[in-house]
């Protein structure tokens, strides 16, 4: 399992960074394209997205991530995916069709102008074709065909990105570039997806498997909630309290925090699956808790190097209005980390407590509700951030204490707390000594990085498991 998780998290990985690195090269044209209220309205639809891809199809892709590998045949197993993919073709054209008939009275309510109707159907239109080819790709990593999910990505963003950049700068369409770009990279994808998934596929229904998955799937809406208001409550809280200026100079921070999904990606799309499939062989809850150490060691490696370098970054690829979202880049790398790291408590998902990760989800939601309306109105956006943060912490030790009751998993807890204390020590120990930009400073951070990397990477992995891993990294880079 160790083995095919490290060549899958490889692959996986590389492809985040691509796509990420896309991201990060369009963020400097966007902030010099659009305001910062025109760059809330985009995150304020990244939140919509996220919210209709969590709920409207019930989750409905989680419940073949739970039963495909456990399929006894290809016919079943084309069953399974058939009716969960016409389902959720179904209600996402069913959740256009009812946005449209009300779209007046949503135009005014999210854009707070009727001209923008236009905009406004638009922008649901992409929100539909994302969570089509959020399905088709899923379906790729349930099948643990991970090159093939990493290319539909590609396509993916580089059509948007191409697509976008060229009506915002040579057409100067404005906002409705980055909603055709999108639309465009999705539908391609998604086609892409499919064919290469096409034997898994087919036109069929069946009311048997459908059943099956959705008593899964349903009560994990509940915890998706849950995990949306966690990620997101803050930027809503802060479109209510603050305004959309605000939201763009926040959604900024946040596209740099996005930097925390290039370890967590890896990680994320390539351990569930071979979880499911593994989870009875007596080695695996050790490889798990040896994985939970590699991904420590990155994810240290990140978090330091916000705290280092989140002024440079922010003064590099944005413009003066956005060096405010500097100050609470690191919080948030912290907060994305631990919002996604359940995928290292798989026992309630193994043992099918679904409705018991819903009732964690549902606390922590409350929780980030409380203390983002608590500490905006006190600390800014700063306190956003913190909020964000303390509720992420909160949900993740949740997860841990209940999941080793179903699946225990012997974690290195203490060795990997003390090395994230120590950390954190030193980071911000040399950002309080001086935040200026210069050369000498900027050498003596990348020396504090590096040192950061080796003396995780020596106390977090055994001989054996640093051998192997660098050995995989050169088979790789030599390939």
């Amino acid at each position: 399992m160790l083995q095919t998780f490290l060549k899958n998290s490889l692959v996986y990985t590389a492809g985040q960074v691509f796509t990420s690195s896309i991201a990060i090269f369009l963020l400097p044209i966007y902030t010099r394209y659009l305001s910062p209220s025109e760059y809330g309205v985009i995150d304020l639809f990244i939140i919509i997205t996220a919210l209709v891809n969590l709920t409207i199809a019930l989750e409905i892709s989680q419940g073949i991530a739970r039963y495909f590998q456990e399929a006894k045949n290809e016919k079943e197993k084309r069953k399974y995916t058939s009716s969960a993919f016409w389902f959720t073709i179904f209600v996402y054209l069913l959740f256009f069709f009812l946005t449209y008939i009300f779209s007046d009275i949503l135009t005014l309510w999210l854009l707070e102008d009727i001209n923008k109707k236009g905009l406004f159907l638009l922008a649901t239109f992409s929100v539909v074709t994302n969570g089509i080819f959020y399905f088709t790709r899923n379906q790729l990593r349930w099948q643990i065909q991970p090159k093939n999910s990493v290319i539909t990505s590609f396509l993916n963003i580089l059509l948007i990105a191409s697509i976008s950049v060229y009506l915002l700068v040579i057409e100067g369409l404005k906002l409705e570039s980055i909603f055709i770009g999108q639309i465009v990279g999705n539908i391609t994808a998604s086609v892409v997806a499919i064919f290469y998934a096409r034997k898994s596929y087919g036109l069929t229904f069946s009311i048997i498997k459908f059943k099956k998955m959705a008593s899964y799937s349903m009560p994990l809406v509940l915890s998706s909630i849950g995990v949306f208001i966690a990620l997101y409550i803050d930027r809503i809280a802060i479109k209510d309290l603050l305004g959309l200026n605000e939201l763009g100079t926040y959604g900024v921070a946040y596209r740099f925090a996005a930097v925390a999904f290039l370890v967590m990606a890896g990680f994320q799309q390539s351990l569930s699956p071979l979880v499911f499939k593994n989870y009875k062989k007596k080695g695996t809850p050790v490889n798990i808790s040896k994985i939970l150490n590699i991904f420590t060691i990155f994810a240290l490696f990140i978090i330091s190097g916000s705290i280092l370098f989140s002024k440079e970054l922010v003064i590099l690829f944005t413009t003066k209005a956005f060096y405010s979202s500097s100050s609470f880049i690191s919080i948030l790398v912290m907060a994305v980390f631990f919002s996604q790291m359940y995928i290292f408590a798989p026992g309630m998902s193994i043992a099918k407590k679904t409705k018991l990760i819903s009732m964690i989800s549902i606390i922590g939601a409350i929780l980030n509700v409380i203390l983002n309306y608590t500490l905006i109105p006190i600390f800014g956006l700063s306190g956003a951030a913190y909020a964000t943060l303390i509720a992420a912490v909160s949900t993740f030790s949740l997860y841990i204490i209940i999941s080793q009751r179903y699946y225990l998993i012997p974690y290195q807890a203490k060795t990997i707390l003390v090395a994230f204390i120590v950390v954190l020590i030193i980071s911000y120990g040399i950002v309080s000594i001086s935040d200026e930009i210069q050369l000498i400073f900027i050498i003596i951070k990348t020396i504090i990085l590096l040192l950061v990397l080796i003396s995780s990477s020596y106390i977090l992995l055994d001989k054996d498991n640093f051998q192997k891993i660098k050995l995989k990294i050169s088979d790789k880079i030599l390939k």
